[in-house]
């Protein structure tokens, strides 16, 4: 996603000329890099190197009072895993598989029924603030509904995800605040299944569709907070710029430079390597035609759970509500983070892409020779790029070098679900 913007580049130079050395004076060792007589990056190719490392923190979630909560996020742990929050004995983890990168590999996602869009990663979600490929959700918690309510992915309800979780999880849920009046002798009475839209959820008294939806948010906020543990680790581009002159190999440096070179900054340009911003790109059609942002920030406008709407704790960061929808926004998806690329193939919103050689063949594609018929409209600042089959391959190197080795303890199965529980 390369896109030529005049003025990003005149604030880098700004930048540069405030924070780097003169050129050709070297680097302090082991403080702010490798040694000179190690380097191939210029100090204005440093300066840039050092906005995207390293990986902070996630950002506080103010709608979500659980986010940073251990505790919470224990109890999100063994959720995640758990197959018995679906009917059919899907848990979150099916899809979301630690040895995948968080992913399942496939181009699109298959439990009980075949969706239209990729798999993405759960590995560092808590940095964004739009969630899924379109932005339909706006926060880590209002995104863990859809997938649980899906008949095409968990097939389950909230009726019966609370019911589930108080039978096998409800002391724990106490232990994090208060629950609805009354819910100790209202749950064991609600209907087996059921959710809003359903009449066997829709015919319940007020009241009690309140409560349910209090402790079902309680939950996603659980999974949440979870979801918050799933980082990377130190990448070796991370080490490299930390000082580990042995962490990068000469490739992987000559391919930063082409990623500032072609602009590829523009839009990956944060420690995450995403905007967190929606682009058209062209890219081939999935198995059906999909509105991207344009449908996704309607329905976001239109939920309960949306960051303004009554299940959120606090303010959110952004908006939905200050957006605008249109045609402009038909065909365009979120920026995809480039770290841990070397686990989440096939790439793009609908998995149409299954190596990164054929993403960059892709985008010198369509930036050269726009695709006569697609959804919405190429985006109108992408330029075509030059790039020599060396350079791509030195391209590679870099995005890869941008890969983790992400395991610990929040990545394994929680130890009392070792042996599956049945649903």
């Amino acid at each position: 996603m390369w896109l030529r913007i005049v003025a990003r580049t005149m604030l880098l130079t700004l930048v540069t000329v405030q924070l780097s050395p003169p050129d050709g004076m070297p680097q302090t060792p082991g403080a702010s890099g490798p040694s000179a007589a190690a380097m191939l990056w210029t100090d204005r190719e440093w300066v840039q190197a050092r906005r995207f490392s390293p990986l902070r923190p996630p950002p506080a979630d103010p709608t979500n009072a659980l986010a940073d909560n251990l505790q919470a996020a224990h109890l999100g742990h063994r959720l995640f895993f758990d197959p018995r929050l679906s009917p059919n004995g899907i848990a979150c983890a099916m899809c979301h598989q630690p040895e995948r990168g968080f992913t399942d590999g496939l181009a699109v996602a298959h439990t009980l029924a075949p969706l239209h869009r990729n798999t993405m990663t759960i590995l560092n979600v808590g940095y964004y603030q739009w969630l899924t490929s379109d932005g339909a959700r706006d926060s880590l918690w209002h995104q863990a509904a859809a997938p649980i309510e899906s008949p095409k992915e968990m097939g389950s309800s909230r009726l019966y995800v609370v019911r589930t979780v108080m039978q096998s999880y409800g002391a724990e849920l106490r232990q994090l605040g208060p629950l609805p009046e009354t819910w100790d002798t209202q749950w064991p009475t609600l209907p087996p299944t059921g959710q809003p839209g359903e009449p066997v959820f829709d015919t319940l008294p007020p009241a009690h569709q309140e409560a349910v939806n209090r402790v079902f948010t309680t939950i996603l906020k659980c999974l949440a907070a979870y979801e918050r543990q799933v980082v990377s680790a130190p990448a070796p581009f991370d080490r490299y710029v930390a000082g580990e002159a042995t962490a990068l190999s000469a490739s992987a440096q000559r391919g930063f430079q082409h990623f500032l070179r072609l602009e590829c900054d523009t839009c990956h340009n944060t420690p995450l390597f995403s905007d967190d911003q929606f682009h058209n790109l062209g890219l081939p059609p999935g198995p059906g035609p999909d509105q991207g942002r344009a449908e996704g920030l309607q329905r976001l406008q239109e939920n309960l759970f949306r960051g303004t709407g009554p299940y959120a704790d606090g303010p959110p960061v952004v908006r939905a509500e200050d957006y605008a929808g249109g045609k402009a926004l038909m065909g365009s998806f979120r920026t995809p983070s480039l770290r841990e690329l070397a686990s989440t193939a096939p790439y793009g919103h609908n998995g149409a892409l299954r190596t990164l050689e054929e993403w960059l063949d892709h985008y010198a594609s369509v930036t050269s020779s726009p695709p006569d018929h697609m959804l919405g409209t190429l985006d109108p600042a992408l330029a075509p790029v030059e790039i020599t089959p060396q350079e791509k391959q030195e391209l590679i190197d870099f995005l890869l070098s941008l890969s983790s080795a992400y395991a610990s303890a929040w990545t394994q199965k929680p130890a009392a679900l070792q042996e599956s529980p049945e649903p």
